[in-house]
């Protein structure tokens, strides 16, 4: 079972929506701290909790799913319990997804800092087809937005892809959306959201 949750943009105090380290902080705001067991670094991780930020007809949404419920939310947010289930073997779907689409290359040398080596994904379609390779078949990009925003501490790339596939394996797909895909989740990254075709 997961927890999803939708926030207007406008109930929320958030100083810069470009600052993904910010989000991050005003995410893990809305939990209450006794049900994310583990070291500070983790409690994220521990309730896979991930969160990305949408448009929606009424204006930007913050959209989260967790093992949890959020606790601490503004009056005009929604929650509601969703199994994470995948449709059945051959099934079309159609998914979004928030992701950071880079390449990291081996460091030259002992003097190389973190974050340098990377580049960016060039060929979405290849990228995304491999990150989704195990739960989706067949996968079609039909719309690709790149940014960048800040993590707080350096840029972040985010790639939001609506695309299409259809699915190969259930287990494999419901361990997608439950845990997400690709790096810095933290930062609104790897929620994979996914409906019938």
């Amino acid at each position: 079972m997961s927890h999803l949750t939708v926030i207007p943009a406008t109930s929320l105090r958030v100083k810069d929506w470009n600052d993904y380290g910010e989000l991050h902080r005003v995410v893990m705001s809305l939990f209450n701290s006794t049900q994310l067991p583990g070291p500070a670094t983790e409690k994220r991780l521990s309730r896979n909790i991930l969160f990305r930020v949408d448009e929606g007809t009424a204006g930007k949404i913050l959209l989260i799913r967790a093992d949890v419920a959020p606790t601490n939310l503004p009056p005009a947010a929604k929650t509601k319990e969703v199994a994470v289930e995948a449709p059945p073997v051959d099934t079309p779907v159609r998914f979004r997804l928030t992701a950071n689409a880079i390449r990291r290359t081996k460091p030259s040398g002992p003097t190389v800092k973190r974050g340098h080596g990377t580049s960016p994904v060039d060929h979405m379609a290849e990228w995304v087809s491999a990150k989704l390779d195990a739960g989706l078949r067949d996968v079609t990009i039909f719309d690709h937005l790149r940014s960048v925003a800040s993590s707080g501490r350096s840029p972040l790339q985010l790639d939001v892809v609506d695309g299409y596939g259809i699915v190969r394996d259930v287990p494999a797909l419901e361990a997608l959306l439950q845990s997400g895909v690709g790096r810095s989740k933290a930062f609104g990254c790897g929620l994979l959201t996914i409906a019938r075709a």
